[in-house]
């Protein structure tokens, strides 16, 4: 087998490597990302092999994909995403918290589950699926304290925080704040804008 036959052989299966890989994302932005570009590669793979329905395949499968990735640029925040202003007895959040427990202990050590602290929560839905839910305090003056921002691994891209806090400052909040110690959520925090005061994190709306 000579060097070229090599080169394109190892094209291939990095392709199809990707492909694979992207199968094993819990979530939906980066799995379409991987498969992306290993089904780029493997389109490539076709054209120099002249495996065409290699190419046809993966070429279509790269173009699904770049389109539904740039609807969740373009279309997410207004048209797949909503949001619910509830209280913290709302039976939907307590199921919520009750069936992500462990993951929530996870990323909020200090929150009690059994013992809902604040006066407000925002259920995060994408489409019908509930993808997540905020606890907090609100006060009149617009500041709300947040003890619980958590989303399911599936939608933990960022999109729903920016989307969520955006819809915040139309519910009348002027400025969030973190008391709690996040450290597994200071990345997702810089993020969506927030900045260290003090003791805690600050995000002004």
């Amino acid at each position: 087998m000579d060097k070229t036959r090599i080169i394109f052989e190892v094209i291939g299966y990095v392709g199809t490597a990707l492909v694979l890989i992207s199968f094993l994302m819990s979530s939906v932005y980066k799995l379409r990302v991987i498969n992306t570009i290993g089904s780029a590669i493997s389109a490539v793979y076709g054209v120099l092999m002249h495996v065409y329905p290699t190419v046809a395949l993966n070429a279509t499968l790269a173009i699904i994909n770049i389109f539904f990735l740039w609807r969740h640029f373009t279309d997410k925040s207004e048209k797949i995403y909503s949001t619910k202003a509830t209280g913290i007895d709302d039976g939907m959040v307590r199921f919520f918290i009750e069936k992500y427990a462990e993951e929530i202990h996870e990323f909020f050590p200090s929150f009690d589950a059994m013992n809902l602290p604040g006066n407000v929560a925002y259920l995060i839905f994408s489409e019908d699926t509930l993808a997540g839910v905020l606890i907090g305090q609100k006060s009149r003056d617009g500041v709300l304290d947040i003890y619980l921002d958590f989303v399911t691994k599936t939608f933990r891209d960022f999109s729903v925080g920016k989307f969520l806090y955006r819809e915040l400052s139309n519910d009348g909040v002027n400025k969030c704040r973190f008391l709690a110690d996040i450290p597994k959520s200071y990345v997702y925090l810089r993020k969506v804008g927030y900045k260290r005061v003090g003791d805690y994190m600050e995000l002004e709306l």
